[in-house]
């Protein structure tokens, strides 16, 4: 029950101001260094009369201001402290009248203060709705003992890590802790951490204290917080162990850190968390499993989906056919309940049947086209600059090729020179042990996770279906890679006899058009069609282009490009003539294997780069394989013309 409490150094003044201000039975009176008051009824009024230097009235207001955010505070001060009062009690929301008060202008304020409605606005009820339902779907199957603790209100100053992949609800976790977490609601601010220096980072925290909501508590999440640089990290790290960043105007009574971050393990973004933060932050952590290990949720998350959106929009209840609900538990869900809700409701805004088949679900947002959808631009020779100065820029209608004679440098690559037929240095064995790792090992993964679960599941129609499709297609990826293997093995010494690489590549292109034109793709083409023959063997350079062009098919996105182009050069290969092919390719996800090489790229481990490096090689030519921005990959062979 709430109470209005009476605060005062004297104690045989605290009942004459309980009189003055007109306080009954729930009155509790004491002196700001009474322990009485840490157990004491919750007040919605405190009465603080100061003396003295303030000190004990200080920490008392410090103390207990920040555990009890909805009381309000009338402060007594003597004429001459006024000023004073306001300047040291600076963040607390008071009323200041004089010592001693008048009775009638005392009692007018409290019992103006203590009738203050405290309930909810309703914007705030139905934002209070909406993470309350949205939490409730998202995570209606986990069980969280992190989440129970973080929503205690004992704990709402203590900092929270939140674990996961993107997609899985990190920043929903987020919303909820901060608005049922017993911190008196307040400001809500979501910073993106990527890049951000130690000055960026302190301007966010300082225009997330200043909104007027802050002044109730302020809850900061940190974003993708393994992203900050290491000094931003480090400074950071201070903020949260002593107090906001000097300079925040109006602190708020109460403040929690809150940061997302990506999993541990290898290669992962997550290893560039400082150590020290990640201790200083993890007071509470939880981690969000991925939807790949709780594939039971699938079904009644989509279903849960289908209801909230009609609902939302007055529909009659709709509904998926049993095809859709198979087709959707059988895709793996790289993008988590994000990608499934997005998947749900893009196609629920497609069509407006009562049923969903599979045939309506919309995995991908490119929608309907009619254009034509494959362009092959021919451009002849075009006038090319004098030297690589790096990897052209990405563009969707041709322009001319940076293929020069001089050698480029490309960032984080592995260039080779000549070598015997189809030898393999010691950097290009750990490249192809790393690729065959990456494509037997996942796999082998979900044949593994499913094989355990079989036995008490054997019963379930259903599981052995996934299982038996699961099985089946990862069976066939397994193939695949041994096969691409084989036929690599079979590969004898090369025979070196003029190739024409243009009509090789156009032949390749052109076997891949249906595709091309299924996904929408643009490829462009710039090939020296005069100057265009290399020394080397057709066969096995038929093999390295195929490989390179299948890779580049897999990774670019829908409705994305492929630009590929070649050029004779006189002094491009070792001071010989040289044939050179350019090969640029975006991918919008780092989807390539994920082991960890040490000092070799992700892209470089993929096994069709690493066959093909190999290959070329073979031919006495070279390779790179850049990665400039990780989401761009840049392919240079030079062969002997």
């Amino acid at each position: 029950m709430a109470a209005i409490w009476i605060v005062h150094r004297e104690g045989s003044l605290q009942a004459s101001l309980a009189r003055l201000a007109g306080a009954g039975h729930d009155a509790v009176l004491g002196a700001p260094t009474d322990a009485a008051f840490r157990d004491a009824a919750r007040p919605d009024l405190v009465v603080l009369g100061l003396s003295g230097d303030f000190e004990q009235e200080l920490e008392f207001a410090h103390d207990h201001s920040a555990r009890h955010l909805d009381a309000a505070w009338i402060l007594l001060a003597s004429a001459a402290d006024v000023d004073e009062a306001r300047r040291l009690f600076d963040t607390l929301p008071v009323q200041i009248l004089g010592f001693p008060p008048e009775a009638t202008a005392l009692r007018r304020q409290v019992r103006a203060l203590r009738a203050r409605r405290r309930a909810a606005t309703l914007s705030e009820r139905r934002a209070r709705d909406a993470v309350s339902q949205r939490f409730a779907r998202w995570f209606a199957d986990l069980e969280l003992p992190a989440v129970l603790r973080a929503l205690d209100p004992h704990l709402s100053e203590v900092p929270l890590l939140i674990r996961g992949e993107p997609g899985t609800g990190r920043g929903l976790l987020a919303a909820y802790v901060h608005t049922f977490g017993g911190g008196g609601g307040g400001h809500l601010a979501r910073i993106a951490c990527e890049g951000l220096s130690s000055e960026e980072l302190r301007r966010e925290i300082a225009a997330a204290a200043a909104e007027p909501a802050a002044a109730r508590g302020l809850s900061l999440c940190l974003e993708e917080v393994e992203q900050l640089p290491l000094p931003a990290q480090r400074r950071l790290r201070t903020w949260i162990e002593s107090g906001l960043p000097e300079g925040v105007a109006g602190p708020p009574a109460r403040v929690r850190w809150i940061a997302t971050c990506s999993e541990l393990g290898p290669a992962d973004p997550a290893e560039s968390l400082d150590l020290a933060l990640a201790q200083v932050l993890a007071g509470l952590e939880v981690r969000i499993p991925t939807l790949r290990e709780r594939p039971d949720a699938v079904e009644p998350f989509a279903a849960d989906t289908v209801l909230a959106w009609c609902n939302a929009r007055g529909e009659a209840p709709r509904r998926l056919a049993a095809d859709a609900v198979q087709a959707l538990r059988a895709y793996p869900w790289p993008g988590n309940l994000r990608e499934l809700e997005a998947v749900v409701t893009r196609s629920l805004a497609a069509g407006g049947g009562e049923e969903l088949g599979a045939g309506e679900l919309r995995f991908d947002a490119a929608g309907e086209w009619t254009e034509p959808v494959l362009a092959f631009e021919e451009t002849g020779e075009p006038d090319l600059p004098p030297a690589v100065e790096a990897a052209p820029e990405r563009r969707t209608t041709a322009t001319p090729a940076v293929l020069a004679p001089a050698e480029p440098e490309p960032p984080r690559h592995a260039e080779v020179g000549a070598a015997p037929p189809l030898a393999m240095a010691e950097d290009s064995l750990r490249k192809l042990v790393g690729a065959i790792t990456h494509e037997v090992r996942n796999p082998l993964v979900a044949i593994r996770t499913f094989s355990s679960l079989l036995p008490e599941r054997f019963d379930d129609p259903d599981f052995r279906g996934r299982f038996a499709g699961v099985v089946a297609d990862d069976v066939r990826r397994i193939e695949s890679t041994v096969d691409r293997l084989a036929r690599f093995a079979a590969l004898g010494a090369p025979e070196c006899k003029p190739v024409d690489v243009s009509a090789l590549l156009d032949e390749l292109l052109e076997a891949q058009r249906d595709e091309i034109q299924t996904r929408r793709l643009v490829v462009l083409r710039e090939l020296d069609r005069e100057l265009g023959m290399a020394r080397a063997d057709a066969a096995q350079l038929r093999f390295a282009f195929d490989a390179l062009l299948g890779k580049a098919l897999e990774l670019v996105p829908e409705r994305g490009d492929i630009y590929v182009a070649s050029r004779h050069h006189e002094d491009g290969l070792r001071g010989g003539p040289a044939v050179r092919v350019l090969m640029r390719f975006e991918s919008p996800d780092v989807i390539v294997p994920s082991v960890e090489v040490e000092g070799i790229s992700l892209a470089e481990t993929a096994l069709e780069l690493v066959l093909a490096d190999a290959v070329v090689r073979s031919q006495g030519g070279t390779m790179t394989a850049s990665t400039a921005d990780s989401r761009e990959t840049v392919i240079l062979i030079d062969l002997p013309a």
